[in-house]
């Protein structure tokens, strides 16, 4: 998780890779919800409010050998009749790593019943794109990050 939260880092601001893809934030409902992940001894999880107004929020923590490792605030939101996920980095003091003024910023390139792919251009000089896809599968919701051709799949619980 520690990997996703610092592959993450690598994406910029939403220049688009694709055409826009039609939605609101009612189509991102499937994910609301607490969500959580304990493989190993390592917690990972992933909150996110219902829809309202423009769009959700969201949070996504780590916890391992009992300590908060990363804290990452998320937002989808609706802009120019698609949607755009925000996510911002905090390590445990909330200190944020992305610039102040510049959270990652990765439009909706693609979505399904269930299913919604964000992605974005890199900004450390590597070709390609970051791409953040979350699929919900009835009481599991994969994330899977993309980066340099290879894909990261986690998987979280509904929490009671």
């Amino acid at each position: 998780m520690i990997a996703l939260a610092a592959a993450l880092a690598l994406a910029s601001s939403p220049a688009r890779s694709a055409p826009a893809v039609p939605a609101t934030p009612a189509d991102a409902a499937f994910v609301a919800g607490r969500w959580l992940s304990d493989a190993g001894g390592v917690r990972s999880e992933e909150v996110w409010t219902e829809p309202a107004g423009d769009g959700l929020l969201g949070m996504w923590r780590l916890v391992a050998a009992g300590e908060a490792q990363v804290v990452e605030l998320l937002a989808i939101r609706a802009e120019g009749g698609t949607l755009v996920l925000r996510l911002r980095h905090f390590d445990p003091a909330l200190a944020a790593r992305e610039e102040k003024d510049r959270p990652l910023a990765l439009p909706l390139v693609r979505r399904g019943d269930g299913t919604l792919r964000f992605e974005g251009p890199r900004v450390d000089g590597g070709a390609g794109a970051v791409a953040l896809t979350y699929a919900r599968r009835g009481d599991v919701l994969e994330v899977t990050l993309e980066k340099d051709g290879k894909a990261q799949p986690f998987t979280f619980r509904r929490a009671p």
